[in-house]
């Protein structure tokens, strides 16, 4: 059966919450501009990802391209646009012996990220390489942007969710990346994912075992949705999640040619406004938290601290 829902969805795609039809199994179409196997970019024991995730040994981070959210201030547009060239394609079985070749080298956890537009897929990797002696936790990294039919089919499979929590506001989403549901779809995303996984849980060593980590990227001039974001997950979720604040926005210096930045988003986040929602966010209630020392060059080294 699940194999079925496999060949049906990627050929009438409606994996993700556009459920833009497009038949995918004849290459890369659709909203996320991927076809129907999943291409990896890039697979490295990451450091840069919250103390839990990283720990000191790195997450075994795996980036998928291709991505059907498409914000226009997107920090890795070539990978999400699956335009770099440098991607290599794997089926579930390559994909499962990656995960195992990652928890050899000794990553604390599988950090599966933008994987979304493939869950048929990387389920059934997942339950590959489980049943070939996967053990670390499985983490599953989301621009928040998902579809519940789509992420039952993780039940079971998944131990943490990172999902992003973007935008409040219809018309912000709307000019950004064109889907002015995105707060209701992410609200009920997230609900799922933490039912699949409950309150978070550390192990001796403060590495996570299962839980959730919602982050939210502020952006220029919009302090007003940030605090919105803040109000929902403080009083939906409260201390049985981490809340990630992140300060690591970078305007581009140059414009793609079918993107145009506006001007609010042609500047860098002010560290007033950051500092003003982290004691935002610290004034809710919210102990669980992580916040960043000024962003580093490198969107892959963000340093977070408790």
């Amino acid at each position: 059966m699940r194999d079925g829902i496999i060949i049906r969805k990627y050929e009438n795609c409606i994996i993700c919450p556009r459920r833009c039809g497009a038949d995918r199994t004849k290459g890369p179409n659709g909203a996320c501009h991927a076809g129907s196997e999943p291409v990896v970019n890039l697979a490295m024991l990451h450091h840069g990802e919250e103390p839990p995730i990283s720990g000191t040994k790195g997450s075994g981070t795996v980036f998928f391209e291709g991505c059907p959210l498409g914000c226009i201030f997107c920090q890795n547009y070539d990978i999400s646009r699956g335009i770099t060239g440098a991607g290599k394609t794997y089926d579930e079985d390559a994909l499962a012996a990656l995960y195992l070749d990652l928890q050899e080298k000794g990553a604390h956890n599988i950090n599966l990220v933008t994987a979304g537009h493939f869950i048929p897929s990387v389920a059934k990797s997942l339950r590959a390489a489980k049943e070939n002696g996967l053990t670390i936790p499985v983490a599953y990294n989301s621009g928040g942007y998902e579809s519940i039919e789509s992420l039952k089919l993780l039940d079971g499979l998944i131990d943490i969710y990172m999902p992003d929590m973007k935008f409040f506001s219809s018309s912000l989403s709307t000019e950004l990346c064109r889907a002015p549901d995105y707060f209701k779809i992410c609200c009920d995303a997230l609900n799922e994912m933490y039912r699949q996984t409950g309150p978070f849980v550390l192990d001796e060593d403060g590495i996570m075992q299962k839980g959730m980590i919602v982050r939210h990227l502020m952006l220029p001039g919009q302090l007003f949705d940030t605090k919105k974001v803040i109000d929902y997950l403080t009083k939906t979720f409260g201390n049985n999640i981490y809340i990630s604040l992140m300060n690591q926005y970078t305007p581009f210096d140059y414009k793609y040619k079918d993107m145009k930045l506006p001007a609010f988003l042609q500047r860098k986040l002010p560290q007033g406004h950051y500092d003003t929602a982290a004691d935002y966010l610290i004034l809710q209630g919210q102990t669980n938290a992580f916040i960043q020392d000024d962003a580093s060059g490198d969107e892959l080294l963000p340093d977070f601290n408790s």
